[in-house]
């Protein structure tokens, strides 16, 4: 279902350069079996002034787009099949509803292990439909398309305990965006040094060391430098902000009013003190991932500007946090009491209207000069009143609709929790009992 709604509604036309230039790289690579540009035309890209920023002279003479390996490969598949003569968009777009949608699998997965099955179903439709998981990571291959991806896998790993495949969550991440292997790191050491193995650590940690040695072996290939940082590109880097007290960075990734993660993604407030009451209940390995989205973000807040290009309806770069928190909140939930848990029907109808028009119709994303002063939602509100009974008609059924789901605890228990242990077993045994 996850795959048939993100293909129906991918972007065919209206995309971010960052987006568009990897769908370049792969249609190249799948054609020519080479990612050089030697006299090649870029088009939309030929005559821009920010030419340099996509498409840049490597230090071993090639001309080369410079984005990340994982971004590039992964629409290769699609563009062998498609075998078109230009750089179509539409492998790309499927190729990002598919990868986004066995993200959506693995979350239900996880969650699956540590609480009720329709609980899990229900959070999961949460994280899909309500988020930009599906206006930017399932609209065309980002970054985050992999990174989504990738810190899924972690988790199904994590909740069963399959420390391979964590480790190769890492590679991933590390193939799509270097520095977001800290994620998998803190939770693979937090997890190892909880279970006193270590094992577990090197289990965890092997893939990565696999997937470094690739990155370094495209870059080598690619731009003639074993460096893997140059995949970015020397221009790119030149950019990058890298003072951590840069206050209205950090803060705009959180509050801006058009990029903002607690924006567009209010339910993480509504649910926030549930986090706290629970925490100490928490399945351990959801807490971990938490603090390593958390982490990660912060640092990315210190490197880059938090915008994240354009056009892009939602928040980019908060797209690791919400993959990482998503356990961990999710079997809060259960926790919330009062004004929070009158609050989140309301509240997750809300987030479904505003994703919707924005995965919908693209052409409302506003460029990113506007992330402080306006809101893209608002705005096609106020410019299209007729839009106002459309998202009413929608948002208040499904608000209701949860509403009494959520006053009525009993209408989510089922029988198979016995199954997953998530009841009974302590979150130590969950996630780091040492029986085979």
């Amino acid at each position: 279902m996850a795959f048939l709604v993100f293909a129906a509604t991918a972007s065919r036309d209206l995309l971010c350069m960052d987006v568009w230039s990897a769908n370049y790289a792969s249609w190249m690579l799948a054609t020519s079996g080479s990612p050089f540009l030697d006299g090649a035309s870029v088009p939309k890209l030929d005559d821009s002034p920010l030419r340099w920023v996509w498409v840049q002279d490597a230090p071993n003479g090639h001309t080369v787009i410079t984005r990340a390996p994982a971004v590039v490969v992964a629409g290769v598949p699609a563009h062998l099949l498609a075998q078109t003569d230009t750089a179509a968009l539409l492998p790309g777009a499927v190729t990002a509803a598919l990868l986004t949608a066995l993200a959506v699998v693995l979350m239900h997965l996880a969650l699956s292990k540590v609480m009720p099955r329709r609980r899990a179903l229900a959070s999961t439709a949460v994280f899909a439909f309500t988020t930009p998981v599906w206006s930017v990571a399932a609209n065309g291959v980002w970054p985050q398309t992999i990174t989504v991806l990738a810190i899924a896998l972690v988790a199904w790993s994590a909740a069963g305990q399959h420390w391979w495949t964590m480790g190769l969550g890492g590679a991933l991440l590390l193939s799509a965006r270097p520095h977001a292997a800290l994620i998998v790191a803190i939770v693979g050491l937090a997890l190892a040094w909880r279970a006193r193995r270590l094992d577990i650590a090197a289990r965890v940690g092997a893939p990565g060391v696999l997937g470094l040695v690739l990155v370094a072996a495209w870059t080598r290939w690619v731009y003639g430098s074993w460096n893997p940082t140059k995949l970015y590109g020397a221009g790119s880097f030149a950019e990058v902000d890298k003072s951590v007290l840069d206050v209205t960075n950090q803060l705009g990734m959180w509050i801006s009013p058009d990029r903002g993660i607690l924006v567009f993604t209010p339910l993480l407030l509504v649910l926030l003190p549930a986090l706290v009451r629970a925490w100490r209940t928490l399945p351990h390995w959801t807490t971990v991932l938490l603090l390593a989205g958390l982490t990660y973000t912060l640092l990315q807040g210190a490197m880059i500007g938090f915008t994240g290009g354009d056009p892009i309806y939602g928040y980019r770069y908060g797209l690791e946090f919400l993959a990482c928190a998503t356990p961990a909140f999710a079997v809060s939930a259960s926790h919330a009491r009062g004004v929070e848990r009158r609050l989140i029907g309301p509240v997750i109808a809300l987030q479904l209207v505003v994703i919707l028009l924005g995965s919908i119709a693209e052409g409302v994303a506003l460029n990113y000069t506007m992330a402080w002063s306006a809101n893209a939602f608002l705005r096609a509100m106020y410019y299209e009143p007729a839009l106002i009974p459309i998202a009413l008609a929608i948002g208040v059924p499904v608000a209701v609709v949860i509403d009494r789901l959520v006053r009525t605890p009993r209408s989510w228990s089922d029988d198979d929790v016995a199954s997953t242990g998530a009841e009974t077993a302590s979150p130590e045994r969950q996630v780091l009992s040492v029986r085979s």
